[in-house]
């Protein structure tokens, strides 16, 4: 029997219903690892037009999958950088749903029977905290503040708002006091700056401001990861920058959108642009980003790219996307999130390896390395607030 046989057989069994467990894990496996993906479109095309639609689904079940998987050429999850699949695109999404993509969101959604991953307790996701520095010194823990409490502070009051988020409400007087705001491990918040500007931050970050912006410029320092939406300001008919500052570079912008990923990892600060235009400045040289762009600066110079931006404000929209990372990588993400510490055991971490796939950062953080497991050659154990990483290979 050749192998297009065996998939037509499997597929065949699939849609009508008759697929023992193993088969269907099989077909799965097919469809992750990318094998003869033109072969199994064109059976999914032949069933949409045996079947007129996708009303094997429910319009829940549908809704799900295509936020899941985001069908607009985003990887199914799976293991080695040259096996990343290509799902598919809208054009032929009704086939996806009703012939295949029900199994893949089985396999997505991850039941408590595979693979469990071994723990003393589980551990929540992280949520929306962080600490509000006022210029006189005071701290105000921001994840126990009500809805309309308020902070003044000399001429400028704060508060927080119904959808959580921090706003700067302009006194009389302007403040020349500084703000901060910092985001543990496995916090997040978002602000409401005095201009108007909203930045989010990721955990185990911080913003440095005035807690009063001027009529020259708008300044921010930032340590860790931020999402700005930038407002333009003008004044006397002159545009008023807007500067980001990190700890080797100052962004300058005038009204955008764009993320800065400044973790001292190692990784570099990543500053991806998605509309507007910004302009990066090192010691070195500044560089003009066109939306999509990512710059990437680090010890030993800098490099643009078109970028994937759904992933890189993967974090500021609730979830984990991996695009062919190493695990390395992968778990500073999940250590930062969950506020967890990784132990690597000998072994572990194979160079190489890569990862792609994404999940929903309000999971446990067993469900999100049970993912880990299925996609790459780990194991993984929850113990005393760690993660201990061993290798299956």
């Amino acid at each position: 029997m050749s192998n297009r046989t065996h998939i037509a057989r499997l597929f065949e069994k699939y849609v009508s219903d008759n697929c023992t467990e193993a088969e269907l894990n099989e077909l799965i496996d097919i469809i992750r690892l990318g094998n003869d993906p033109a072969f199994i479109n064109a059976l999914m095309k032949e069933h949409m037009g045996e079947t007129g639609g996708a009303d094997k689904l429910s319009e829940e079940v549908s809704r799900r999958i295509f936020n899941k998987l985001r069908l607009e050429q985003k990887p199914v999850l799976q293991s080695g950088s040259k096996r990343v699949m290509q799902v598919w695109t809208k054009m032929i999404a009704a086939a996806v749903i009703v012939a295949v993509l029900s199994a893949v969101f089985y396999y997505i959604q991850l039941p408590a029977v595979d693979s469990p991953v071994v723990q003393e307790a589980d551990i929540p996701p992280g949520g929306n905290r962080a600490t509000l520095v006022l210029a006189d010194g005071k701290e105000l823990a921001l994840g126990e503040l009500r809805i309309g409490d308020v902070a003044d502070q000399g001429g400028v009051s704060v508060k927080k708002t119904a959808d959580g988020m921090l706003e700067y409400l302009p006194g009389k007087s302007p403040s020349s006091g500084v703000n901060v705001i910092r985001t543990p491990k496995g916090g997040q918040y978002g602000v409401v700056l005095p201009d108007g500007s909203k930045v989010w931050l990721n955990a185990a970050s911080s913003i440095t401001y005035a807690a009063s912006f001027g009529n020259k410029e708008r300044t921010v320092k930032l340590v860790g990861e931020a999402y700005f939406e930038v407002l333009p300001k003008r004044h006397n008919g002159k545009s008023v920058p807007f500067y980001v500052e990190t700890d080797r570079q100052r962004i300058e912008v005038l009204g955008t959108r764009f993320n800065v990923n400044a973790y001292n990892d190692g990784n570099g600060i990543k500053t991806t642009l998605i509309d507007g235009k910004v302009k990066v400045i090192t010691e070195r040289e500044a560089v003009v980003l066109q939306p999509s762009q990512e710059l990437n600066l680090r010890p030993d110079g800098i490099s643009t790219r078109l970028a994937d931006v759904d992933v890189a404000i993967d974090w500021k929209n609730g979830d984990f996307i991996f695009a062919e990372e190493d695990i390395a990588t992968v778990m500073r993400k999940v250590s930062r999130w969950y506020n967890v510490e990784v132990v690597y055991q000998q072994g572990a971490g194979v160079a190489g390896e890569s990862i792609s796939g994404q999940i929903s950062r309000n999971r446990n953080l067993s469900e999100v390395l049970r993912m880990l497991e299925l996609s790459a050659h780990m194991r993984f154990e929850i113990r005393n607030n760690q993660i201990h990483v061993y290798s299956n290979q």
